[in-house]
């Protein structure tokens, strides 16, 4: 027995990540005779009708004020650390979110089939589908992906990402014909939709084979080695990934000739650019139901603001169409609002899927043991935590917006501990100083001490450009904090300089925004619910860990496998356990799982999210008045970008 479905539910509190409900797919457009096209694509000469462009069932979307107009330039703003991120440029999967984040809907693959044991998931793709070249895309390009790029050691050195290993066991990725694609394994994996749904499912539709082939050694051994040698590069992998690159890396989207799925290419080589634009791809392959093509929009164009107030001054100026999520906090909204006329703007909420406007992670495995002993201290965390108000960071630096919340779920979410997300939120100064003590005593010149009788300082780190708000709220936490005779650092920098230096053994306190809080999303957030690596700096656990389920796995030069606690060895047990289990079953090591993150404590985390927005240019329509915003929902992308269109009276 299979299930067969065209949607899939994945929120509210008693549907599980299998549970399906019996729906229509999105419209066909099989009714239409004749299909119309920008006047940008008239002018080009050689280009087939956009009939035979377009696959024979194109997804039909309609925007939430109906049938837009060609033509016109959207304009956006980046950082410069990443250029493709798919929240504001593009997202097109297999499948996709709906609007609202409840769905798993049809997108490149217009239907699916999973197994009734859930170690099947077989997708069947749009028939006629095409690059932005014009040549096929099918099921073979997939393949291509699977044993050539995903699973070679050489470019990732640990193997395809997590979302397609259960257990340790790598996915069989089979084209069983041009339009039929299969994932399996032997044992069942309960949330392989959500995360195909997710920013990182776009790996698999990003690599045509046809392209690609010619970057792959093991393909064309003598043009790599050319292209190598031209490029002074002797590492395989890092040229790759400088060259074509990734998920996640600038390369993907800085080759104009390759050949993509998404709604605007690239036209120039992009990286180190303070200006460039996407022009729309003639054969996207999706349409409104009066048969126009999409997108509407004819460009997309990107301008670098690397500093957030040159970001600000720009958007509310009326430069940018959307304001970028680092600038649209509460404590900005009056500037917003102030300057709605003078930039041509109006604002619409932004609801967050985050469950923590700051979740501080923890260098577990530091090189200095000292500071590894201090970090892993249960008494050094709730300290840290007591000793700081967050009513008064609620109310100076968000607005009152928000409530105090540690690293949990949202309250919406079925998978809520409310232990978890409000302990140690009091501020307690005298309890704090109780915690404290019994790790970092109290010197005679009123300073801390650490296990070693030396004085004992820390760093936080700050990534100002991702989020200004930190800076703010680390001013009002290091004055509470050096009441308590704490020796505190705050190091901020950029976006470019703090991403670009993460991985570093030395990091101390990190801090990064809890994500993927609501609804089902902590079924694929667990690492993300705790202090995860990537931030927090618990390589060694996660060394050990992997090691534990294959001695053979590959751990970073430097990292020492370091044994973790008992209770945070059952928390990786049931990470693992989680996608091999549906209902009840997975619902009780989702509940242990809390449970335990709640008892061991090992991030913490500030507020709430709360009184989000976004300002959006008059002239660009077809956008709701209420986002929701996240990562693993990548938002605002699934409100579909392909359907906004330029009001022709503003131009």
């Amino acid at each position: 027995m299979s299930l067969k479905r065209s949607r899939q539910m994945v929120f509210g509190g008693a549907v599980s990540a299998l549970a399906l409900v019996a729906a229509t797919a999105a419209a066909s457009a099989n009714q239409c005779s004749a299909y119309n096209q920008a006047p940008l694509l008239d002018q080009m000469s050689g280009l087939p009708t956009v009939a035979e462009r377009l696959p024979v069932n194109p997804l039909v979307v309609d925007g939430i004020e109906g049938i837009g107009t060609y033509g016109g330039e959207m304009t956006d703003v980046y950082a410069g650390s990443r250029i493709g991120d798919y929240r504001r440029y593009g997202y097109d999967p297999l499948v996709r979110w709906s609007p609202d984040g409840s769905e798993v809907l049809p997108n490149i693959a217009e239907s699916w089939d999973i197994s009734a044991d859930a170690t099947t998931y077989t997708f069947k793709l749009r028939e006629g589908l095409k690059w932005s070249d014009g040549k096929p895309f099918s099921a073979k390009d997939i393949q291509f992906w699977w044993d050539h790029i995903e699973t070679n050691r050489e470019i990732n050195p640990k193997g395809p990402r997590k979302m397609f290993i259960v257990n340790g066991e790598e996915a069989k990725v089979e084209a069983l014909d041009d339009t039929t694609v299969r994932f399996s394994w032997s044992q069942p994996n309960g949330v392989f939709m959500l995360d195909m749904a997710s920013p990182y499912g776009q790996r698999v539709v990003q690599f045509a084979e046809h392209y690609v082939k010619d970057f792959m050694k093991d393909l064309n051994p003598d043009g790599v080695a050319k292209m190598m040698a031209d490029a002074g590069e002797a590492d395989f992998g890092k040229w790759w990934l400088g060259r074509i690159g990734t998920y996640g890396k600038n390369a993907e989207h800085n080759d104009p000739d390759r050949p993509t799925m998404l709604a605007w290419r690239p036209m120039e080589v992009v990286l180190g650019k303070e200006r460039f634009t996407f022009e729309r791809n003639p054969y996207y392959w999706k349409v409104d139901s009066s048969c126009n093509q999409l997108p509407y929009i004819d460009k997309r164009t990107w301008v670098l603001a690397k500093d957030p107030e040159v970001a600000l001054l720009k958007t509310v100026q009326g430069e940018i169409d959307i304001s970028p999520r680092n600038i649209s906090t509460p404590p900005n909204r009056s500037v917003f609002f102030d300057n709605k006329e003078r930039g041509e703007y109006r604002l619409v909420t932004a609801n967050s899927c985050n469950y923590n406007n700051a979740q501080f992670m923890f260098a577990m495995n530091h090189p200095d043991p000292v500071k590894a002993q201090v970090f892993q201290s249960k008494d050094f965390r709730i300290g840290l935590s007591l000793a700081m108000d967050r009513d008064l960071i609620i109310d100076a630096v968000y607005l009152g917006q928000g409530e105090p919340y540690q690293v949990s779920p949202r309250p919406e979410s079925p998978y809520y501990n409310d232990q978890l997300a409000r302990q140690y939120t009091e501020f307690d100064p005298d309890l704090a100083a109780e915690h404290l003590d019994k790790i970092l005593p109290m010197g005679p010149d009123g300073k801390r001490v650490g296990p070693d009788g030396k004085p004992f300082k820390f760093i936080v780190h700050v990534n100002e450009g991702f989020r200004p708000d930190w800076v703010d709220m680390m001013q009002i936490i290091a004055k509470d904090w050096q009441e308590q005779g704490l020796e505190v650092v705050v190091s901020v920098a950029s976006d470019e300089i703090h991403m670009a230096t993460l991985g570093r053994a030395d990091k101390e306190i990190t801090i990064w925004v809890g994500e993927n809080g609501c609804g089902q999303f902590p079924l694929v957030n667990l690492e993300r619910l705790t202090n995860f690596k990537e931030h927090g700096n618990w390589e060694g656990w996660d060394a050990w860990h992997d090691l534990k389920k294959d001695a053979n796995a590959t751990v970073r030069e430097g990292v020492v496998p370091t044994e973790p606690p008992a209770g945070v060895k059952r928390m990786y047990e049931i990470t693992d356990l989680v996608p091999t289990k549906v209902g009840d079953e997975q619902t009780a090591l989702m509940e242990e799982f809390m449970q335990l993150s709640a008892d061991n404590f090992l991030s913490m985390g500030i507020a709430l999210p709360g009184g989000g927005f976004r300002s959006i240019s008059n002239k660009l329509r077809n956008v709701p008045d209420t986002l929701l915003e996240g990562w693993l929902y990548p938002g605002p992308a699934p409100v579909n970008f392909s359907s906004f269109y330029i009001d022709p009276s503003k131009k």
